[in-house]
């Protein structure tokens, strides 16, 4: 049970990352969506690429390819869920692609385009909290009830598989070479 905790705790914990992120980026784009000519498309697509990289990767990684799997096997009456989480992905990535069609146009600096550009990016943030709440809701409570030890402990495995791949593709997240604290040197 232990794993289990483990696993629910890492998704509740980037699922909270995630809603402060689209918080800020949804605050940024309903401000500017009353003053359409200061619209910063630059911004808005760095502050996108971010979330997208953090959400679309985390849900596809972790949600998508270990958790749902692992409910689908255990419990044959999720379909319903499983269909309504996988709708909400590939509306997702569809109003992603809208986004960036927007922004593209919206580096005109046109007033119309600015305000679309917003309410598109504010349509793929309501999408992103509502595939959360579905998650925190629906999905995470029926994974506790129906996914066994065994399980848990395999997607805790990969998990932390794909969080040590994660770090060593960051440099900022890999220990220092030579380093071994309190200024000590190799012997």
């Amino acid at each position: 049970m232990l794993t289990a905790t483990y696993v629910l705790l890492t998704l509740s914990i980037e699922q909270k990352k995630e809603r402060h992120f689209i918080s800020r980026l949804l605050q940024y784009v309903q401000s500017i969506a009353r003053r359409p000519q200061e619209i910063d498309p630059v911004f808005i697509e760095s502050q996108l690429k971010q979330l997208a990289s953090f959400a679309e990767a985390r849900h596809q990684r972790k949600v998508e390819a270990c958790l749902m799997p692992a409910v689908r096997a255990a419990d044959s009456n999720c379909t319903a869920l499983m269909n309504d989480l996988e709708c909400l992905s590939s509306r997702g990535s569809a109003m992603l692609n809208a986004v960036y069609r927007c922004l593209r146009r919206a580096a005109r600096r046109s007033a119309s385009q600015g305000k679309f550009l917003c309410k598109t990016v504010d349509l793929y943030c309501q999408n992103l909290l509502k595939r959360l709440d579905k998650e925190e809701q629906e999905l995470l409570p029926l994974a506790q009830k129906v996914i066994s030890s065994e399980e848990w402990f395999e997607i805790g495995s990969k998990f932390l598989a794909q969080d040590d791949d994660d770090a060593a593709s960051r440099p900022e997240l890999r220990p220092r070479q030579g380093h071994m604290g309190y200024g000590a040197t190799p012997v």
